[in-house]
């Protein structure tokens, strides 16, 4: 299987909970393929758990985006690299790239995550970290509010020969409920994944399609389709290491968190 940053440097599209093998890996936007809309207003948000860092030649971020307006809203993010010593840099000539969060419309008070990544070639020098802040937003229609609750994961063990004691952690098997809870249908979900390393830094956020036939040998629904208001589903999601960030591998998952958004 071809590692995660494999793929971010090879497809030039913005494709987040793409496949590799079996495996959900999120794909960066190149710093052309976002294009931020004349009509977009300054948006009110805020930005939580953000982890930067470089390896096999590309520089990631990921976090968490909140939407602290009081409107639904799709959201562009601005993101700026800055070197070591807090002097920024130029991204592809640029002082700054755009990106979107994972959800294109995210409620009052609801949060959405972002990753992205790029080659070190397009930087006028070594990124160490990022500033990120909102960019702009679009207002959208109000939908339904997805719910992930009872979220709990447990490691997969295996033994290096038979008879041993499984003790090689490769996976953790992730647990939730989805709940619609509002009397509003919800068009099909999407999963949005968030891995925490034992050092409590996120290293991995992807967005999972249950629909999607590919996926369902790492993620299964108790049913799917669209959720009807009140109704609740059981949700099942395999995380594996195969692909994952060197610190995931290095760490191992400390937590995890799921959201979920209807897509659009």
């Amino acid at each position: 299987m071809r590692s995660l940053f494999f793929y971010l440097t090879l497809l030039p599209l913005l494709l987040l909970g793409q496949q590799c093998g079996d495996r959900a890996v999120p794909v960066a936007a190149p710093l052309d393929a976002v294009v931020l809309p004349a009509n977009a207003v300054t948006p009110d948000v805020r930005v939580s758990d953000l982890n930067c860092w470089v390896e096999q030649g590309q520089f990631f971020v990921t976090g968490i985006c909140s939407n602290e307006s009081a409107s639904w809203q799709k959201i562009w993010l601005k993101a700026e690299p800055m070197d070591l010593s807090g002097k920024n840099l130029t991204i592809h000539g640029a002082p700054s790239a755009l990106l979107t969060t994972f959800s294109g419309a995210v409620p009052p008070k609801g949060r959405t995550a972002f990753f992205a990544g790029w080659p070190l070639s397009e930087f006028a020098g070594m990124p160490d970290s990022c500033r990120i802040s909102g960019a702009g937003a679009l207002q959208v229609s109000p939908g339904a509010i997805l719910l992930m609750e009872e979220v709990s994961g447990v490691k997969m063990l295996t033994s290096h020969q038979a008879g041993e004691a499984a003790s090689d952690e490769i996976a953790w098997q992730i647990n939730a409920v989805l709940n619609n809870p509002l009397p509003t249908a919800s068009e099909p979900p999407r999963l949005e994944l968030l891995l925490y390393g034992t050092d409590n830094r996120l290293w991995y956020s992807t967005v999972l399609n249950p629909d999607d036939p590919q996926m369902k040998k790492i993620v299964s629904l108790e049913k799917y389709g669209p959720l009807q208001p009140g109704e609740r589903r059981r949700v099942g999601v395999y995380a594996y290491y195969d692909g994952m960030p060197q610190a995931l591998k290095s760490l191992k998952i400390g937590r995890v968190e799921l959201l979920a958004f209807e897509e659009r």
